[in-house]
Order: C-alpha cells, then structure tokens, then sequence
C-alpha cells in the first residue's frame, strides 16, 4: 500500500467483527511501531497485548464507567486485540543520567518541560496503528479514564509504568463506516495550521 493511502484510510474504527488478525501479523507491526524514535534512544515503550477472550472480558469489566455503561451492540463488536500502551519514565532518567547525557540535566523528572516518555508512547502509538492500516487491519485508539489501577494490577504492570492509551486492533464489523468528529467537522486548512518562519 502507497503511504500515502495508509495515512488516508487510518480511521478509528469502534465496532469490530470477531475475527482475530494473525498473532504474527500483529508481532510483526508492534516490532514497526517499536521502531519510532525515543529520546536519546531510552527506548521507554511497553505494548501490552491482550487477545485471550477472557484476558479482554476481564478488561472491558475493569474499565467500564458506571455513569457511561456500555450498550449490548458495543459489546457485540468489541475488537478481538487490544494492545495497552505504556511509557516507562525511569528508562529516559537513566539514560540521561549516563555520562554522555548527564550535562543536560535532564536525570531527574520535574527537569523536563515535555515529558518525552509520553511523547514517544504518543509516536509509537501512531506508527503501530500506521503499520496495522498497511498490513490490512483496522484500528482505534482510545484512553481509559476508568479503572487504571484494576488494570494495572489484573495484568502485573509495573507501578512505574504510565498508561498512555490502548489500541483496538481488528476488521471492521460489515460494512462499517468509522463514525467521529470527522465527519460532523470541518477539517482546518492546511494554511491556518501552517506556519513559516513566523507566525
């Protein structure tokens, strides 16, 4: 696929047939989305999959908002993957506490004014759906305002790991068209977004 096309038809998609992308497949685009750049190559990224029906059961019971419950339909058409995306804060201040690093200042948390662990979860996040679209697979990410700490426990994740979204890996149900504020909103033009040697 062209990567042009690739960018055109990622979409979130929410409601998904239950077949399951080969576990192979999705090996092989998380190793892609492992690939994207880390600041000083700390490489502070965690994918946690989950794509046992009863590992994804006990997810969806974790998170769910008792104000928001979900709908049977939702639950029909649940993704038959979910990869759980985690940044690990202590790789990046050990890393810039190496001696080649260490004149940054950059060895302790509060020093850095964007943390780049989010950022680089945030970029390994859109590599792993790019790479998903161009292997045939569709995808959604979204966060998990409920429930982190269940989650969190249920699976074993690391108190030093930082949730950063999930990613909802599988094939659209039927004939599904993604349905998002894109298509109710306008898209800006590129020249109010872009900006050229000044504002």
């Amino acid at each position: 696929m062209e990567f042009n096309d690739v960018i055109k038809r990622r979409r979130s998609v929410r409601r998904f047939s239950d077949q399951r992308p080969d576990p192979e497949v999705i090996d092989q685009v998380i190793d892609q989305a492992r690939r994207s750049p880390t600041a000083g190559f700390s490489q502070g990224v965690d994918f946690l999959v989950l794509d046992e029906p009863e590992a994804l059961d006990e997810f969806w019971e974790l998170i769910e908002d008792p104000e928001f419950p979900s709908e049977e339909e939702d639950r029909a058409t649940r993704p038959p993957v979910l990869v759980l995306v985690w940044s690990d804060p202590e790789r990046y201040l050990a890393r810039y506490s190496a001696p080649d690093k260490i004149e940054f200042g950059m060895d302790q948390e509060e020093a850095w004014p964007v943390k780049f662990w989010d950022v680089d979860a945030g970029m390994a996040s859109m590599q792993l759906q790019l790479a998903a679209v161009n292997a045939g697979i569709d995808t959604w990410f979204f966060g998990v305002p409920v429930g982190e700490d269940a989650v969190r426990e249920r699976f074993g994740v690391p108190d030093d790991r930082k949730q950063v979204g999930v990613i909802a890996l599988g094939y659209r149900h039927g004939g599904e068209q993604p349905e998002s504020s894109v298509g109710k909103r306008r898209r800006r033009p590129l020249e109010e977004q872009l900006h050229r040697n000044g504002w």
